[in-house]
This record gives structure tokens, sequence and C-alpha cells, in this order.
């Protein structure tokens, strides 16, 4: 088996089927479709029972007893997979027929642990109409690297799974947090510090849908999660020999990483919450990085967008400000 996708399913049913048909429809022959259900209460089961009769040799379908969560499918998933090659979907999104054929061809060509592609951003609007906008996360093309030799990637790859391929081994012994939001973002590091080469096929092959109401979009006390995620991925990169050489680059994405969360409290309903978590993302920068504020690579942002994000009154006016 070249490939393994795993797709988690939870409340998606209005999605699932473009999904699934982005998958079966792979120019890739050899390959693996792992669904796993997450208890999910819509019509989904019923969606996969049908796609699971009709593709047996494609798809298979796991059912969770009980909701179990995202970080927890994705780990079932590598458990569960066969492929030389894992990749993640999530089942709101979709990938371009071609994607995994290019990727894989990539990958064993230049003899890559990960491959990572650039991807459309799609915004879903009121009358589900789709919108293409700019991604946070513009990936320029590069030849075949290592983290140590390109600290860069860590501004530049969008910490999600879903535009990458893994060799399988990459994965081993990684997993992604069960009990925390923002799950991905630990498990893409690692797999960048751990690959011994890193590769790209530079096309947008991958869809990632913005849903009106989606879960990343929501403000409540799991934004702390993001702090702890934080602190398991400089944990992670701190284990290096070149961590100096990269350092600044790990302290520009920490900055940047974290105060997209601090802007993002504007919508925080709970004002403690919002006040408090403000508070603790500061600290914990004065904590960690003293000179955060002399970051050559942070330094480059807007001025307007720096004064406001770098300051934590000036943050916490902007986020009352209706």
């Amino acid at each position: 088996m070249k490939v393994s996708v795993v797709v988690p399913v939870y409340n998606t049913e209005k999605y699932l089927r473009r999904c699934l048909d982005s998958l079966v429809n792979q120019t890739l022959k050899d390959i693996e479709i792992i669904v796993i259900n997450d208890k999910s209460p819509d019509n989904s089961k019923l969606i996969l029972d049908e796609y699971e009769k009709k593709f047996k040799s494609k798809i298979k379908v796991f059912h969770n007893k009980t909701n179990k969560g995202i970080g927890y499918n994705r780990n079932l998933g590598i458990k569960k997979a066969a492929g030389e090659y894992i990749a993640f979907v999530d089942s709101d999104d979709w990938v371009n027929e071609t994607m995994y054929e290019k990727m894989y061809d990539k990958a064993k060509k230049d003899n890559l642990d990960l491959v990572i592609c650039n991807f459309h951003k799609m915004l879903e609007k009121e009358n589900d109409e789709l919108e293409e906008i700019e991604p946070d996360y513009k990936l320029k093309y590069f030849e075949d690297t290592v983290l140590k030799d390109k600290p860069e990637l860590l501004l530049e790859v969008n910490l999600a799974p879903w535009n990458k391929l893994y060799k399988k081994e990459l994965l081993s012994e990684v997993e992604f947090p069960e009990k925390l939001k923002y799950e991905d973002a630990i498990v893409v590091v690692k797999a960048m510090e751990r690959a011994k080469k890193i590769g790209m096929v530079d096309e947008k092959l991958n869809y990632y849908l913005v849903r009106n109401k989606s879960e990343t979009t929501v403000m409540d006390k799991k934004v702390y999660d993001i702090l702890e995620i934080t602190k398991m991925i400089i944990k992670e990169l701190k284990k290096h020999d070149y961590y100096d050489d990269i350092k600044a680059y790990v302290e520009a994405m920490t900055i940047r990483n974290l105060f997209r969360y601090t802007l993002q409290q504007k919508y925080q309903k709970d004002k403690k919450i919002r006040n408090d978590f403000i508070d603790k993302v500061f600290n914990y920068l004065n904590d960690e990085f003293p000179n955060w504020k002399s970051n050559e690579i942070w330094k480059q942002r807007n001025f307007l967008k720096r004064i406001i994000e770098g300051s934590k009154v000036l943050t916490k006016i902007y986020c009352w400000l209706p």
C-alpha cells in the first residue's frame, strides 16, 4: 500500500460526500481511505455505510462507541494505516484528484520523509457559495531541505496536518494530544524537526474550508490550550543542538501564533477569560523570550498591527472595542 489517508468524521454530513468523492477518485490507485466516525449524531454514518459498500477495496470505516475527539481519531488512523506514507484530511475539506499521486511521486523520487503542498483557502458564505481567500501562510517554493538548514519553514509552513504527506516511520512514537485543542501544531513541528529530508510540490492541491460556524473561530476557555501546545513545541525544539541557531525563528513563530489568539479575544464573550488569557500570553513571552520585542523577523510585520499586538494595554483596548 502506497498511501493511507486518515479522515476523522464528526457532524459533517453536509460536506462528507464531496470529501469522499475527492478521495475515491484519486489518480493514485494504491491507496486506502481510513475513516473514523466519531459517534457523529448526524447522518454521516449512513453516508459512510453507502461509500464503504460501494468502495469496499478502498474505504475502511471504524465507528467509535463514544465521542473521542479529533486527536484520538487521528492517532487511531495512524495505528490502522498500512500505507508506506500517511496523509490526513478533515471531512469538511477536499483534495485535488491528483494530490496523492503527485505527493507520493515526489516523496519516492527524492527519498523524502515529509512532502508539503500549497492549498486553496475557501470561505463558506451564507448562501453556501464558496469564495477563495488569501491564506495566512504563503509557502514559497523550496528545494529539498531539513529544518536545521531552513528554519524559515517554522514561519512559512501552516501547522495543520492536511496538506502534507508523511513517511509512516516519521509518525512512529508521535501522537496527537487527545485532550488539547490545536493538537495538530505539535505533530507538524515534530514531523519537520524529525524529517531527514523535506520537500515540496509547488501546487495548490488541498481545499481547506473555513466554515461559517467553524469550531476554530469559537472563543472559549479552550483557548488556553494554545499556550500548552506552544510550550510543548518549544520543549521539543530545544532538544536539538542547533536550537540556538534557529531560536530567532522559533521566537518569531511563537510571537505570531500567540498574538493571533490574543487579538481573537475580541470575540471572547467571557471578559475574565479574555483579560486573563492576554495576561498569560504576555507573561509567557516575557519569561521565555525576554527580548522578544527586538526580534527582527517580527519587526517586519505591519507597523500598526505590531504596535497593537505588541502592547498588552492596546491589545485589551482593541478587544474591548465593539
